[in-house]
């Protein structure tokens, strides 16, 4: 079975604009490397925008079908690194380029590509309850907010890293962050923070 014309035009483009970044490549260049028309781009795609707007929902998508990732974690607080973790890679795996112009595309217009997914919002509220109630997490404020402060603080940090071209250690510096706002208990910790 064949993939739907859309999602077919959305890898041939990651690939192409991962191999020459985003502003080398052209409309032009998606339709040959698809074998397509500009008019059937349109119609399948919308614009070369479009293409990289979506991918948290696609890294949240692929997170969420793979649970049983969650099932074999030691912690509840290790499951909310899984998560963050797993954000991490892909983000990096897309490179900076490709999500400075998503950052880029959502300051002209709010496309809303960083707004919180319900669906990974909920997993990592119960997440962050559980651990509380184990004593993983000793703040104890409201999970939700808790989430919600992480969570932010992550897209600051990964904004940072696409301004700085990738010569940050976001990834330590959030876990750091996150740590200190959670109060994680110190044998739980990434090993980013001094115990």
């Amino acid at each position: 079975m064949s993939k739907p014309m859309h999602e077919t035009i959305n890898d041939v483009a990651i690939k192409l604009f991962l191999e020459k970044g985003y502003t080398q490549v052209t409309i032009n260049d998606i339709c040959e490397a698809c074998g397509i028309t500009k008019p059937t781009f349109y119609k399948h795609a919308g614009s070369k925008e479009n293409l990289i707007l979506d991918f948290y929902d696609r890294t949240i998508h692929e997170l969420l079908i793979d649970t049983y990732h969650f099932l074999e974690a030691s912690s509840h607080y290790e499951q909310l690194v899984l998560v963050f973790r797993t954000l991490i890679k892909n983000t990096k795996e897309y490179g900076q380029d490709l999500f400075s112009q998503m950052f880029i595309s959502n300051l002209t217009e709010d496309h809303h590509s960083f707004d919180m997914r319900d669906n990974l919002t909920k997993l990592c509220v119960v997440i962050i309850k559980n651990a509380q109630k184990a004593g993983e997490i000793a703040n104890k404020s409201d999970a939700g907010l808790l989430y919600r402060g992480i969570a932010y603080m992550f897209t600051g940090y990964e904004c940072m890293w696409c301004i700085k071209k990738g010569e940050t250690d976001w990834e330590r510096e959030f876990f750091e962050s996150a740590e200190a706002l959670l109060l994680v208990r110190d044998d739980l910790r990434t090993g980013f923070c001094a115990k």
